[in-house]
């Protein structure tokens, strides 16, 4: 079961967003807009990402989005992963909510649902009870699944002038498939949560598409 922070729109509380979708499908574009976007109408708001977040998750990261594809297989990913986020968590993003902040995530858990446990075969009893036990079973207020196909994302990660973040673009298209897939999976589990959002058309209509749901919680 879900576990949402507990704040209502226009509450004291901050709100806790999430990005999704695979390699190459503007999560970072869609991240900075939304955060313009914000500001303008005077919130306060965090940008924050995983892995990483803080600066022993950032630490970590190089090691687990850089070098051989083999070097990590999706166990020893799932307990990496969820060991940052718990820092993440507690430093980062229940402090940002708790003061009233809206915190913009670029990935969380149900990329490690969707690229340990769909694409990389761990069971998914053993991610949620991971999240449950270590990272207090705690969810976004809202996700927006950035739906791009596969094949259009990789083709936008080869244009990328920085490569050394590559580790999981160079899994190949088959693994892609099963990760688009997944967030497909998911989008259908929780549709109240998982928005699915067109990401193939106009970076800007995109933009506008996020707004209108945002607007439903922060009006």
């Amino acid at each position: 079961m879900e576990k949402f922070l507990e704040n209502k729109p226009n509450s004291r509380k901050g709100l806790f967003i999430t990005f999704e979708g695979g390699e190459g499908a503007g999560k970072t574009t869609q991240i900075n807009l939304l955060k313009s976007f914000l500001k303008k109408k005077n919130f306060n708001v965090v940008t924050t990402r995983e892995p990483g977040g803080t600066p022993e998750g950032e630490r970590v990261r190089k090691f687990l989005v850089s070098g051989k594809i083999n070097s990590w297989d999706a166990y020893s990913e799932a307990l990496i992963f969820n060991a940052i986020r718990r820092e993440h968590i507690n430093k980062v993003i229940k402090p940002a909510i708790n003061n009233g902040l809206i915190v913009l995530c670029d990935r969380y858990v149900d990329s490690t649902i969707v690229y340990q446990g769909i694409a990389g075969n761990v069971e998914q009893k053993f991610l949620l009870e991971l999240h449950s036990k270590y990272c207090y079973n705690l969810y976004p207020h809202l996700t927006f699944f950035l739906n791009l196909s596969p094949l259009k994302g990789m083709e936008r990660v080869k244009k990328r002038v920085d490569q050394t973040e590559n580790r999981f673009e160079n899994l190949g298209l088959n693994y892609h498939t099963k990760v688009y897939e997944g967030f497909l999976k998911l989008h259908k589990e929780s549709p109240k949560r998982i928005i699915n959002i067109d990401a193939d058309l106009n970076e800007n209509l995109i933009a506008k598409s996020i707004y209108s749901h945002i607007s439903k919680l922060i009006i």
